[in-house]
């Protein structure tokens, strides 16, 4: 994707050709038979206090991205830097471990399911206060005090303190998730379909608790969801990703209004409209979700495209770019590149 729209923005994570692949089996050798590409070469920048959505089908790669950016799992390949508010920059593909932990302040995550992700015998109060002690947030003696206040910021009452977490509902659940990342007061939170779970009342609650402390903190968020509604809502830029791969990626406006990959084009199809006078039309996509452990070639999406031509079955598509900043791999958009090459000349 070209830099020329990217010149003096102040971007707090640049991730560029980022790969994660996980082996598949063992040859005779004891060596790896195959590699499932999770994540396939992914670039993108986040702008520090901004927003960025991804969206895509199970089994494209989002949570797997979140979690690889994060290191909590290896990088095969590729660049994830952080780059910190005075512009230091700290490349999380090649940093030690020792040399990571410090970071973990700055950069945390909000898993999906608040069930599994709380442990049952540690009370909130221990639960939030854990990472405070551990990375030295506050003095021991204001442990407590400082942790009640990012209670009451989270919607959560002072004497939930000393409960544990099997007595909340999932809304508050996942309260307490966000108030355990939010403790150490980070700068960039990914936060991985943080509001699936929950009941469309408690989903706005949530969704707006999120953005009131963006607005407070200056916070940037990744936020991985299938909800293209709630994507649009809480995002600056969305990406689309598609077996590992950005099919498309844009401001929310453009990806909202001008979505031009067919993948795109099908998934807005099926949001459901919020008018009975008015039909949706969703468009099937035909066939099945390739396996990443075994790819096609040329355009991952080919095999299930009603544009799909030779080219397509041959060729990776490059990125176009259909607007400044929005960009589509696509190669229906040659043909248009092309066409306005020859009218240059």
């Amino acid at each position: 994707m070209s830099e020329r729209n990217n010149q003096n923005k102040d971007y707090i994570l640049k991730v560029s050709n980022l790969k994660q692949y996980f082996p598949v089996g063992k040859s005779m050798f004891g060596k790896p038979a195959g590699y499932l590409r999770a994540v396939d070469g992914v670039t993108f920048n986040l702008e520090r206090g901004k927003t960025i959505g991804i969206v895509g089908e199970s089994g494209c790669g989002k949570t797997t991205l979140g979690r690889t950016i994060l290191r909590l799992y290896d990088i095969t390949e590729g660049s994830a830097v952080y780059v910190e508010q005075d512009g230091f920059e700290h490349e999380l593909a090649t940093i030690k471990r020792k040399d990571l932990q410090p970071l973990r302040t700055h950069l945390q995550y909000v898993f999906q399911d608040p069930y599994s992700s709380l442990p049952p015998r540690m009370t909130v109060g221990e639960i939030i206060s854990e990472g405070v002690r551990t990375h030295n947030i506050v003095p021991k003696g204001e442990v407590r005090e400082y942790v009640i206040g990012v209670m009451k910021r989270c919607g959560l009452q002072e004497h939930y303190f000393d409960r544990y977490p099997h007595e909340f509902s999932g809304g508050q659940r996942q309260r307490i998730c966000i108030a355990r990342a939010l403790a150490v007061k980070p700068r960039l939170v990914i936060c991985d379909e943080p509001v699936s779970a929950l009941d469309v009342s408690i989903q706005a609650q949530v969704i707006n608790l999120l953005k009131k402390l963006q607005r407070e903190e200056n916070m940037s968020y990744m936020f991985i969801s299938h909800d293209l509604s709630v994507v649009k809502y809480i995002s600056d830029t969305i990406a689309v990703m598609y077996l590992g791969n950005i099919v498309e990626i844009g401001t929310t406006d453009d990806i909202c209004n001008h979505a031009s990959h067919p993948y795109t084009q099908a998934l807005f199809s099926a949001v459901p409209i919020a008018n009975p006078h008015k039909k949706s039309n969703p468009e099937a996509l035909e066939g099945e979700l390739p396996s990443p452990a075994n790819p096609p070639e040329g355009c991952k999406f080919h095999t299930r495209c009603k544009y799909c031509t030779e080219q397509c079955k041959k060729q990776p598509p490059q990125y176009f770019e259909v607007s400044a900043g929005h960009y589509v791999a696509c190669h229906k958009f040659d043909t248009v590149d092309n066409e306005k090459e020859k009218q240059k000349n």
